[in-house]
């Protein structure tokens, strides 16, 4: 039995126990697996297997048999299954016209994934209709686009896997091209562009990369079954969700002081979440990208100005009188 089987066998064992199961039954379960040679080695391999589980989503849970449970591991089925999903008329036809928008895009990479999951929910879902003919979106095609698509695919099987991977990587802020080995931690799709959060074993810290700028993306080959890292558990995406293109980490860090007009204030305030509020319209930014920054600046002309440091004001001089 290969590992693929033995762990789906152990998913249904312990979905399908009515009780929680101690490590000698599931030892008596799985024999060939569990209860051959050293006892500490066998303890290590299902340690690893129950990690590989939960990595996947499978809620693994141990009760320490306080109360009136037993001793043991069960998989609860009301944390592995969400509750049914229903939709509204409305709801049902944006879905619809939002899946058919990605799916007429054959650069998409999870175009597989995207089909078979609107056919689980049209399935069962009766309300949902394709969207109206007269309705048509078109994308262009280029190498530029499917080149991005085929880096998604390698990092997602990089991190689903947890190997470290090797680019060659073009970093805007100086021109020049490095070859960084990253631990992949997660993936944005925002502003249009594809960017890959992870360790960078060069700068040893976090960076963010932008898939577009990536020459090359290898994956370490070796031992494939075995994971090059971990995750920290302090880890979440979600801080980066919202990065703006100025907190990238791409220099050490200054602070700018800018002021917004107040009626503009309701427009920008959610690209300022991360900004030090000083008064009503005055904000300090942490800057670690400030050749981000200026493009942004001047995108809104009067409305924002940059009161402090002078250097940033002296280059933003300098670019307008060059324009």
């Amino acid at each position: 039995m290969n590992r693929a089987e033995r762990l789906l066998d152990l998913i249904t064992y312990l979905l399908n126990a009515p009780e929680p199961v101690s490590w000698q039954e599931i030892k008596n379960q799985f024999p060939e697996d569990y209860s051959r040679g050293v006892e500490e080695s066998n303890q290590r391999k299902f340690e690893r297997d129950k990690a590989e589980l939960i990595s996947l989503a499978i809620p693994i849970d141990y009760h320490s048999g306080s109360g009136t449970k037993k001793e043991g591991y069960i998989i609860e089925e009301e944390k592995l299954f969400l509750p049914a999903i229903e939709f509204t008329t409305q709801e049902s036809s944006l879905l619809m016209l939002s899946a058919s928008a990605v799916l007429e895009n054959e650069s998409f990479p999870y175009r597989d994934q995207l089909e078979s999951v609107l056919h689980k929910i049209t399935s069962i879902n009766h309300q949902i209709s394709p969207p109206p003919a007269e309705i048509t979106i078109t994308y262009s095609s280029g190498q530029k686009s499917n080149s991005r698509s085929a880096w998604v695919k390698q990092i997602q099987d990089a991190l689903d896997r947890k190997k470290t991977i090797d680019i060659l990587y073009h970093a805007f802020s100086t021109g020049k091209t490095t070859r960084r080995k990253v631990n992949s931690y997660g993936l944005i799709f925002r502003r249009g562009n594809w960017t890959l959060v992870g360790w960078d074993h060069l700068r040893k810290d976090l960076r963010s990369f932008v898939l577009t700028r990536i020459k090359t993306l290898t994956m370490n080959t070796r031992r494939p079954g075995t994971p090059d890292y971990d995750i920290p558990k302090t880890f979440s995406l979600k801080d980066y969700q919202h990065q703006q293109l100025w907190e990238m980490e791409l220099h050490e860090p200054i602070t700018i002081t800018i002021r917004v007009s107040p009626h503009r204030l309701p427009e920008l305030l959610p690209q300022l979440t991360t900004a030090k509020k000083r008064s009503k319209n005055l904000f300090e930014l942490r800057v670690t990208n400030r050749l981000s920054l200026i493009p942004w600046i001047l995108s809104h002309k009067t409305d924002v100005e940059v009161l402090d440091p002078p250097e940033i004001r002296d280059e933003i001089r300098k670019i307008l009188r060059e324009m």
